[in-house]
């Protein structure tokens, strides 16, 4: 399949799978991004992996999927200090409230939270999911504040039908619009490096 026409092209996309059930759309998000020419790795919380195999974004990307903070690491480099060094931009989708409140308050319990917390000055991009009574918790509100005065940016959530099968806010923004945001992110970094 030919790469789409985007400013995509060459970047390294880190991309955070958490373990919210929107977990199934990264996915098709990590396959837009590759389409678009974007590298991407792939780094998935133990909940994560119960919701969506590691192979799938394994197949999509042709790259290995990091699972642990105690996983092998290549050539004796420290994967989330790695990780966090390599990427251009970080996304994460979904970004869970449990993730969202390890930002912003600087929990490092896995390879994930580890690697957001090394990488805090790379453009990253939050796409929350979760149910409305959680999105609406004024401690999740609070961290998500916090997070974005950190310089995280966030794409949704939106309104629409949630897993409980209710309408509310806290689905996760469709891969387009992600992709979108992402785009939006790289424009400022090559304008940057001109």
């Amino acid at each position: 399949m030919p790469k789409k026409k985007t400013n995509l092209g060459g970047l390294n996309i880190l991309l955070g799978v958490s373990g919210g059930v929107a977990a199934y759309k990264a996915i098709d998000l990590a396959s837009k991004l590759c389409a678009c020419g974007a590298k991407v790795n792939t780094v998935m919380t133990e909940n994560a992996c119960q919701l969506v195999g590691p192979k799938s974004f394994e197949a999509i990307t042709t790259s290995p999927v990091f699972t642990s903070l105690w996983g092998p690491s290549e050539g004796y480099k420290i994967d989330h200090i790695n990780l966090a060094s390599w990427a251009d931009i970080v996304v994460v989708a979904p970004a869970t409230a449990n993730i969202i409140g390890k930002i912003a308050n600087g929990i490092c319990d896995d390879l994930l939270s580890t690697v957001l917390c090394a990488c805090w000055g790379k453009p990253t991009l939050l796409a929350p999911a979760m149910n409305d009574n959680m999105w609406n918790n004024p401690a999740v509100q609070r961290n998500v504040k916090l997070a974005q005065e950190m310089g995280f940016e966030l794409t949704g959530p939106e309104t629409g039908r949630l897993a409980c099968g209710e309408e509310g806010v806290g689905r996760m923004s469709e891969p387009q619009g992600i992709l979108g945001a992402i785009e939006k992110m790289a424009s400022k970094i090559k304008r940057k490096k001109r």
